[in-house]
This record gives structure tokens, sequence and C-alpha cells, in this order.
């Protein structure tokens, strides 16, 4: 992510903890293939995480209560230590609001942990397997229904990430309409990093804004609250904490893992398949 129009006078609105391993899906546009420094790691068993009294003080200086878990290459719901996670959150930070980044994957699988959430968004490209399959590596779409029926009151909204194979062909105008009659009146269409620049489909398309939302036009499309976001501008701050132990005071999260020079590789040797390094191998889930 990259807030390129960001000089550090955006307000700091969430933290969020980034968890680096293995992962149950293989999603081409993988932003952890932009952070090899991350390639090593693996947090999905340890505990406490390192330097997260650092980052609590630094969410507590900045007055920052929610607190997203999410992974740099992973998915959250494989981490093995949440509720040691949230308990140690709570007793930092005071009234926290725990956050999950997810595929949603696990979510019908491990309603202990879902529930250990206060609020989440699912990640996803296209509710068409075939289409999810060619973007997200492998399995199938998570079963909204179902998710939303586990706890009808979880605020919940549905990412779905932009790319071509859903938005030349309008998919996406199907993916939240079906989201919308799941339950799920709120949808954050996502431009991906490190792939070419897709823009606002729906401008594109005639559909006139109802709104804004942090410098982000919003809609009202198919019963859902849609909002366009391009994490290069979208007026956010966040505090970062990466598997590494950095801590960063920055939303721009490639930038802020390796604070030496926050240098984004070469990608010329990433295809389609996406992750190409040893240790991300989609896992049973």
């Amino acid at each position: 992510m990259g807030c390129l129009n960001s000089e550090g006078n955006f307000e700091h609105w969430f933290g969020n903890i980034h968890l680096s391993g293995p992962c149950n899906r293989g999603c081409y546009f993988c932003i952890g293939q932009h952070m090899q420094g991350l390639d090593s790691l693996n947090n999905l068993d340890s505990w406490p995480l390192k330097n997260i009294d650092e980052f609590a003080r630094e969410c507590q200086d900045h007055k920052v209560n929610e607190i997203n878990v999410t992974g740099s290459n992973t998915d959250p719901l494989l981490y093995r230590h949440t509720e040691e996670l949230r308990g140690h959150l709570s007793a930092a930070v005071g009234e926290l609001v725990m956050g999950l980044r997810t595929n949603g994957v696990l979510i019908l699988k491990r309603p202990d942990l879902w529930s250990l959430y206060d609020k989440a968004s699912i990640s996803v490209t296209s509710l068409d397997p075939d289409i999810y399959k060619d973007t997200m590596g492998n399995g199938k779409p998570p079963d909204l229904a179902a998710i939303r029926h586990l706890d009808p009151d979880k605020p919940v909204k549905i990412n779905a990430v932009l790319c071509p194979e859903t938005v030349d062909n309008r998919d996406l105008m199907r993916t939240i309409g079906q989201a919308a009659q799941a339950g799920f009146n709120k949808v954050n269409v996502r431009e991906p990093y490190g792939q070419p620049h897709i823009g606002d489909p729906f401008a594109k398309w005639g559909i006139e804004p109802s709104g804004e939302r942090l410098g982000m036009p919003t809609y009202e499309i198919e019963g859902a609250d849609v909002t366009y976001w391009d994490v290069h501008y979208v007026e956010v701050e966040s505090i970062n904490l990466y598997a590494s132990g950095v801590v960063s005071l920055t939303y721009p999260i490639t930038a802020g893992y390796d604070p030496q020079n926050g240098e984004v590789l070469d990608q010329s040797h990433f295809n389609k398949s996406g992750r190409v390094h040893e240790q991300w191998v989609n896992i049973e889930g």
C-alpha cells in the first residue's frame, strides 16, 4: 500500500498487526510479493509477537483503540494465539476494537476464533468459482450467507479486490449484488498494489457517486454502501507492527516494513501463479 499524497498530516485511524507465514490461498496480487524481507519469517505460532508492547504504546500515544489483525502474506485465522493477543491488547489500550482482515476461508471451521473479533472484512475477487480460483490461486469462494448467519450483528464488510478478470466483464457488479443479498451491505472495492492500475470502475461505467469517505468516492449499488478504495490516495494513516518487529506510523506498508530504504523490489519474476518463495505454499483450509 502507499499513500502517495500523504505528508504525515492524515489522522491515525487504526493499527494493523501484520502476520507472516504460509497461506491457504495463492492470490497473484498478494502484497507480500513486494516485501521480500518477510519471506523467511513465520510468526503464526509466536507469542508474544516481537515488539508488541512498543506497538501498543504507539497506539496509546495516538489514541488508537481499533487494531486490525491482518497478514502480509498469510491469513490471520491461521494464527494460533489470537486469544492471548486479544487479552494483551485489551489490557494495553483499554476499550479495544479488534478487527480481522481475512480471506474468510476458515471462518466456518473456526467460529471460536471468529467470535474473538469485534468487526471484520472478508477479501475476495469474485464469488464466481472459476474466477475466484483463477485469481486467488485455489479453493472456492467463502459461503457468505453461512458466515452472516454465525453472527448477524457483527460489523463485516466485503473487500472486493479489483482485477481485470472481474472488471472487464462486470462480474464485480454481480459480486456486490450477491454480497448484499447475503446480508453484507458494506463493500470496499480495492485497487490492488503492484498490479496495473485499474481506476474507479463505477466512474467508467457512468455511475454517479453518492458521497465521499476519506477522500474516496462512495456509491449506492445493489443495496450496498460501496467505497472505491485506492490505497495510493486514501486519506488515512495507520500504526503498523510487522513480523520483523518493525513498528511504523505510516499507511504505506511496503515502505514502513523496511525503515532503512523501503525499497519495493522489481516484480518481473512473479507471474500469474503468484508466490514463488518456498514457504509461500498453499496449505489446507
